[in-house]
């Protein structure tokens, strides 16, 4: 949805006080508050390496020229004064300016002989507003000394370009990377070519055409915007500190994703305890989901949904074995023939009463034949990814009915899967009632690979146009505002 005529920040400020002024997103539907979930301080995740700017000019005739321009803001003498700046910036930030200021060719982009000039005056508004987007306008602040010299005007120059750098790079990837966070994050961070984006600034005669690519511009994030603006200048809408505090991280989980979702995609938020499916942009299918216990957590992640499968049959972590199934045979080593699960040793089957439980488990495979007592119940929705993590039925119909559904061992269990499995697969549900009723086990290639979004926001735009809140089930929320704080807190560093 981009913009051509404008930034794309300006524009999703217009749409998100347009959406203000409606009353759109301006009430929110608070959930009730549960105890805060203990979580370990983020004081382990890694902010990015800092490290000193050096320029060297290589083939600079920089010299030559100030003995015919002796002005003190003089492009050449402010480019001579670049070599004795101390700055320091994030490792990839400092190689973009070392690799543009560096050249002998290159420009000052927000100086001339004048000062700071329009193109910078445009910029410095820009990173002004970045509160209003759930950054922090402190990370992006450039100091503008009022005694203005060939010194000062380089200061000015470098940190305009840094902070620009950082500013475009955390509205388009977000500022923390959520792979550090924990094993429960999985995302291929965005890449950013900064070394172009300083070419694209330096060429623009303003900033749109090489600012707007970056700018998040999904109607979604327009609406978190507004209620950011909503809850800190209203004064309402329940605990606004924590409410405020939701939507920044939102926000930022935001940038991790696709700038704009396809047409056609499943979207699960853990929190809400939802699964969506969307077909031309249009919201067409909602059910209730079971997500992973506290100690068997969903993860965060992306893939592609390729596969559905009907009358699966359901191969028995070992960890559920030891965990779960052999305190049932010490008791009854009967156990396991009398619930239908089938049994092999090395491969070769056996009655569970007469296998030896004391050798190494896996030696041990258990399966749980197809049929409608299946755990993963009649069907599973497959989108191949490393937490071995699927959509699926139940035969425990009873878990949908409360309120807070973390029951399964980390895999999605749906509500509805059949309705599921039809829209993916692009078919009825009369076809698919049809595939159970074989009784067969049978995979069914989707006809398009759908993404998937097995995500985790504590505030939502649904599709009522409203931001509800969820409660921050597995403590992540907490995680990700303490990983900002440190980002924050480093780049405070001289």
């Amino acid at each position: 949805m981009a913009n051509t005529s404008a930034l794309r920040l300006n524009f999703a400020l217009a749409s998100a006080l347009a959406l203000l002024a409606s009353g759109v997103g301006a009430q929110a539907e608070p959930q009730p508050n549960a105890p805060p979930v203990q979580v370990s301080a983020a004081s382990g995740y890694k902010v990015p390496e800092r490290r000193p700017v050096h320029i060297a000019r290589q083939g600079d005739d920089s010299m030559l020229s100030t003995l015919f321009d002796g002005g003190a803001g003089s492009p050449a003498k402010v480019m001579r004064e670049m070599g004795g700046l101390s700055l320091s910036a994030n490792s990839d930030i400092a190689s973009a300016l070392e690799a543009y200021y560096g050249q002998p060719k290159s420009k000052l982009i927000w100086v001339d002989a004048k000062g700071p000039n329009a193109k910078a005056r445009q910029a410095l508004a820009l990173l002004k507003q970045a509160d209003d987007w759930g950054l922090t306008a402190s990370d992006y602040a450039v100091q503008v000394d009022g005694q203005q010299n060939s010194k000062t005007l380089a200061a000015f120059e470098m940190s305009l370009s840094s902070k620009m750098l950082m500013f475009l790079q955390d509205n388009f990837r977000g500022r923390i990377d959520p792979n550090k966070l924990s094993n429960y994050y999985d995302f291929k961070r965005k890449p950013v070519d900064l070394k172009a984006t300083m070419a694209q600034l330096a060429a623009a005669t303003g900033l749109n055409s090489a600012v707007d690519r970056f700018m998040p511009s999904s109607p979604k994030f327009a609406q978190l915007a507004a209620e950011l603006h909503w809850l800190k200048t209203s004064g309402q809408g329940g605990d606004a500190s924590v409410n405020i505090n939701k939507v920044i991280v939102a926000m930022e989980e935001m940038r991790w994703m696709p700038q704009e979702f396809p047409d056609r995609y499943v979207f699960i938020n853990q929190p809400a305890y939802m699964a969506y499916y969307t077909e031309n942009g249009n919201l067409t299918l909602s059910m209730k989901a079971v997500i992973g216990q506290q100690d068997h957590q969903t993860n965060f992640f992306d893939a592609s949904i390729k596969t559905v499968e009907f009358n699966p049959d359901w191969g028995v972590p070992q960890s559920i074995i030891k965990n779960e199934m052999l305190p049932h045979l010490k008791r009854d080593p009967s156990y396991l023939d009398r619930e239908g699960y089938k049994v092999s040793v090395n491969g070769k089957p056996m009655p569970s009463a007469k296998v030896d439980w004391t050798q190494p488990l896996e030696n041990i495979a258990v399966v749980q034949p197809p049929g409608p007592d299946n755990a993963l119940g009649q069907l599973k929705i497959l989108f191949p990814n490393p937490h071995a993590i699927y959509m699926h039925d139940t035969p425990a119909r009873g878990k949908f009915a409360s309120q807070d559904r973390m029951f399964s061992h980390g895999c999605v269990r749906l509500e509805n899967p059949r309705a599921m499995a039809a829209a993916v697969l692009k078919t009825s549900l009369e076809s698919v009632d049809q595939e159970i009723s074989a009784g067969e086990k049978k995979d069914v290639t989707v006809p398009e690979e759908i993404p998937v979004y097995v995500s985790y926001f504590t505030a939502w735009p649904t599709a009522d146009g409203i931001i509800h809140y969820y409660d921050d089930i597995y403590g992540r929320d907490t995680q990700t505002l303490s990983a900002i704080s440190a980002t924050s807190a480093s780049r405070s560093q001289l």
